[in-house]
């Protein structure tokens, strides 16, 4: 507990504290205000940020999410003597460094990079398509390559408690492929999925060093501005008061999806053997 409050609520406390201070040029002061929440709410700039960042986090949660699942389900169930080799591969990429995984990406996806030159050999295009690179789709590429080994992760250990037997029940009374992941996987995995999908979602909305170095004009986000407002601009209490408002943001997110789970009754399935 002591350790929580040293460095996570303390901190906090001193974060919120200086989003409502009044601006001064990279310094704070008294008397306390709530100007910075009114410049983060009525700036149109930020608007488009948060709807940036918004799709950005949606798009890759969901897409990492739907990779991962049948990813891990070979894991579990169909991979056997290959299985602690591809957990080996799996664990090994996320020690990759961030910015190494970054600049891969814009040399896969420049306009002189691998697809283009492929596209370009094949006959295909006649010049590089100019989408690839510094784009909204650029950021979210690179993102879901970057979070999907967590999630991997995440949702196999999600499908250990589910065994053989209890798919082999189901196929015994009928149920196709389809019907096995619709009425039996996924109301199992709807909590672990869940968590997977707040977990990318959050990082990946937050994020500001892949959308500065791919995202150009398009694919910026609210957390690249929170960055200026601290670094370039120093305006911290604006930066303070945004990044409140986000977190609030996150917080509601989760919220609504833990509750939408125990409506449906998915959020705490347990498994006999």
């Amino acid at each position: 507990m002591a350790w929580l409050l040293a460095f996570f609520a303390a901190p906090l406390l001193v974060f919120l504290v200086y989003s409502f201070l009044t601006n001064e040029l990279y310094a704070v002061g008294l008397p306390f205000t709530l100007e910075a929440y009114a410049d983060a709410l009525t700036s149109s700039l930020n608007r488009t940020l948060a709807r940036n960042s918004l799709v950005v986090g949606i798009l890759t949660a969901v897409i990492t999410v739907s990779v991962g699942l049948p990813i891990a389900y070979w894991l579990r169930f169909v991979a056997r003597r290959s299985r602690l080799a591809v957990l080996f591969l799996i664990t090994a990429s996320m020690f990759a460094s961030y910015l190494v995984r970054i600049y891969a990406w814009r040399t896969v996806l420049g306009s002189r990079g691998l697809i283009n030159s492929a596209l370009e050999r094949a006959g295909l295009i006649d010049e590089p398509l100019g989408f690839l690179l510094y784009s909204r789709f650029a950021v979210v590429v690179a993102l879901v390559h970057i979070f999907l080994p967590y999630v991997v992760l995440v949702l196999f250990a999600g499908m250990g408690p589910v065994s053989e037997g209890l798919l082999e029940s189901a196929r015994d009374l009928g149920a196709n492929a389809s019907l096995l992941w619709r009425r039996v996987l996924l109301p199992i995995m709807a909590a672990p999925a869940f968590s997977a999908f707040v977990f990318v979602f959050i990082l990946s909305s937050a994020d500001y060093v892949t959308p500065q170095f791919l995202g150009g004009k398009d694919g910026v986000t609210l957390g690249v501005q929170i960055q200026q407002n601290f670094i370039a601009v120093g305006n911290w209490p604006l930066a303070a008061a945004t990044s409140f408002l986000m977190l609030l943001a996150f917080v509601a997110v989760y919220a609504i999806g833990s509750f939408a789970l125990r409506r449906l009754r998915l959020h705490d399935i347990r498994l006999e053997s």
